[in-house]
């Protein structure tokens, strides 16, 4: 091969090369934006306006294309010509389907679903859905509670409102109307029988809870349910859940209870003169059996009459 040739063959390639460059160029410009608007960007709220992190989100017609949402409620989403609708889900909350494109920003608010809500059992170690549940659990609500009108005791409302819980209120003295509480009898080897109580995970006395305080009460009647705490949980748990507040509108909730009492039945009383007189006739008939003592208070006639 002679010297020209080589020359005219190395620049063949060159110039080949340089066409080849300039066509994976233009490919890139034209290929490149066409991929960029088949992405579908959007943020997923709440019904408060706060981000919703982990929130799933998937292609209606293709559950395998799907994404979550990050630590500020945002995702993308590539999809076919840069549209389409999609699922939104995520845990106690509505499921949303929403149309989306990719020539705009997305937001998707999200509700809270009650009937789930409604579904859910504190338990010691979280929360259980009630159809999950093996152990035996009631579950009471703060308005049930405070519908038993004139009643600041948590533990006198739980009268009747629990089915395996008893209560026994053995004085009506001021201070004193918190009856003893007993879940299915007395099950341990400690006398007093009573049975655990928390409130918000902390061991408090059930007098010291405000009731309109309280948002729910569960009540752990069987060894399933009370094991984790050992041996204080042998005669039941109680845990009470305390209200929390909430964004909006400030709430202010006022009661009002009045009682008024008036003695049924006076004793009769005597004056001076019948009361000494009493005595006597007291002493008389004792016949002294009361020893010295006794006459000791025995008045005569005429220290009486000057009480006439």
């Amino acid at each position: 091969m002679t010297k020209k040739l080589k020359e005219m063959m190395g620049l063949a390639m060159r110039r080949i090369s340089s066409k080849t460059s300039v066509l994976a160029l233009l490919m890139m410009v034209f290929v490149i934006p066409a991929l960029a608007q088949d992405l579908v960007k959007g943020t997923v709220i709440d019904n408060h306006g706060d981000a919703v992190i982990g929130a799933t989100v998937v292609q209606k017609d293709d559950k395998k294309n799907a994404t979550i949402t990050d630590l500020d409620g945002n995702f993308t989403l590539r999809l076919p010509d840069g549209k389409g609708t999609i699922l939104v889900s995520y845990v106690g909350m509505k499921e949303r389907e929403v149309k989306v494109s990719a020539d705009k920003h997305n937001k998707v608010t999200m509700e809270e679903d009650d009937s789930q809500l409604e579904e859910l059992v504190v338990v010691g170690y979280g929360q259980q859905k009630k159809a999950s549940l093996t152990g035996a659990i009631t579950q009471t609500t703060g308005e049930v509670l405070e519908r038993a009108a004139g009643i600041g005791s948590v533990g006198a409302a739980l009268t009747g409102n629990l089915p395996g819980v008893a209560t026994i209120a053995s004085t009506g003295q001021p201070g004193e109307e918190d009856p003893r509480i007993y879940i299915r009898g007395a099950a341990a080897w400690n006398t007093d029988a009573q049975p655990l109580v928390l409130v918000d995970g902390v061991e408090r006395e059930i007098k010291a809870v405000d009731i309109s305080s309280v948002a729910t009460v569960s009540v752990l009647k069987d060894a399933s349910a009370t094991a984790i705490y050992g041996v204080k949980g042998a005669n039941g748990v109680i845990l009470i859940t305390t209200k929390r507040g909430v964004e909006g509108k400030a709430r202010i909730d006022v009661g009002f209870n009045a009682t008024l009492k008036a003695v049924s039945k006076l004793p009769r009383k005597y004056d001076s003169y019948d009361g000494y007189m009493l005595r006597n006739q007291a002493i008389e008939h004792e016949l002294a059996l009361g020893g010295d003592a006794s006459w000791a208070y025995y008045r005569p006639q005429t220290f009486i009459n000057n009480f006439r």
